[in-house]
């Protein structure tokens, strides 16, 4: 499980090294997110293209050298070379110290995960599967916007530019801090040093699901903050108060003041759903407190978190077994709408009417009838290896 963080990137330096589609997703979110965005690629996408013109986007026309992350807050990789991008992680983490690395699809080299997002008028809302599928947040992601489809504005996915005019010029949407979109992701703690500063309820909850995380969790005194930490990430009871730039501080009087902020959650096992508001105020807080009420009882102890167990049980076998990234995702799409006869239908996820008895993928998982559907699935393994 990766624990559940939105970042503060006004005005952060965040480098981004590639050229496809996922590059551009993490450049535009990251924009979006006020950071100040650096991108290293000898080619660039035609929407990447458009916000360099206009002085969005930082591009150095060249491929990766060594020495290039040095002085970054946060670092993605996601060139189509898996030596660069060990080469990256490499020198951004382990050389530079920089906390914030991420390989596009390989979990080692990272520290953390982007996470999928819905962005409302009033709340956002981010969704993570702990990498076990993508294919259920997708699913998820598309249940919370049609849920809430009066108040949605955009997701990042679909809508990452602004437009001033008829003649669909891109522009910068000018964001303070309080109305920005927020960066959501899942940092990977897992035997990393997490620092507790102060006790109340909040930070209670805190180490507890940073036990869940499978971080390793030090309580410290009061003067651990202004000292540079070796933690990964440090929690703290304070208002504000003076600390390293690169530290991960979370500062739980004032959340607004540190790198990162824990989010309202939902979690059922691996399946992770944070909402946070998109305005720092009281009345804020409390309707996204409704919020999370509301996808708690749709998501907690509803079987979704087992169903992940279950796929991610599979991703061994089928990534071994399933030659592209294409044909391996087509797979779980495939196996996610079929009966337990491994005939094709459409799986409703429970989503709007709790209760659903069809005798799909997704309800066999739950009930504990995996027996039934063991055979079908390794023959459409076969299937896909073959073809």
């Amino acid at each position: 499980m990766f624990y559940p963080a939105f970042l503060n990137l006004q005005d952060k330096k965040c480098l981004v090294i590639g050229a496809g589609t996922v590059a551009e997703r993490k450049a535009i979110s990251l924009l979006r997110s006020g950071s100040d965005v650096h991108l290293i690629s000898p080619r660039v996408t035609e929407r990447l293209h458009d916000l360099i013109q206009h002085n969005q986007i930082s591009w150095f026309d060249r491929q990766f050298q060594d020495g290039d992350t040095s002085g970054f807050f946060l670092v993605c990789a996601a060139t189509d070379s898996t030596q660069t991008n060990t080469r990256i992680f490499k020198e951004a983490h382990k050389k530079n110290g920089i906390d914030l690395v991420n390989v596009v699809d390989v979990v080692p080299e990272c520290t953390f995960a982007a996470t999928s997002i819905v962005v409302l008028e009033k709340v956002s809302i981010s969704i993570s599967t702990s990498g076990k599928s993508p294919a259920v947040c997708r699913r998820i992601r598309e249940y919370i916007e049609s849920k809430f489809c009066q108040d949605a504005i955009n997701h990042l996915e679909k809508e990452s530019l602004v437009y001033k005019d008829d003649k669909k010029t891109p522009v910068r949407e000018e964001h303070t801090f309080k109305s920005k979109v927020p960066y959501p992701i899942g940092f990977l703690t897992a035997d990393r040093q997490c620092t507790i500063i102060g006790k109340n309820n909040k930070l209670l909850e805190r180490v507890n699901l940073l036990r869940k995380c499978g971080a390793k969790v030090k309580m410290a005194d009061d003067d651990t903050l202004r000292r540079d930490s070796s933690a990964f990430l440090t929690f703290a009871d304070v208002e504000y108060q003076e600390y390293n730039g690169s530290q991960l501080v979370e500062l739980t009087r004032n959340p607004m003041q540190g790198t990162f902020y824990t989010p309202l959650i939902t979690v059922d096992r691996d399946l992770v759903i944070g909402v946070t508001p998109n305005l720092d105020s009281k009345s804020a807080w409390q309707y996204a407190k409704q919020i999370q009420i509301d996808l708690a009882t749709q998501f907690e102890s509803q079987g979704y978190g087992h169903f992940l167990d279950f796929l991610g049980s599979l991703r061994p076998k089928v990534m071994t077994s399933i030659p592209t990234p294409a044909k391996r995702k087509q797979f779980f799409e495939d196996i996610i709408d079929q009966n337990s006869k491994g005939e094709k239908e459409l799986c409703c996820f429970d989503f709007g009417d709790l209760g659903c008895s069809n005798e799909c993928t997704f309800n066999l998982v739950r009930t504990h009838r995996t027996d039934q559907i063991k055979k079908t699935i390794q023959k459409k393994i076969q299937t896909y290896s073959y073809n």
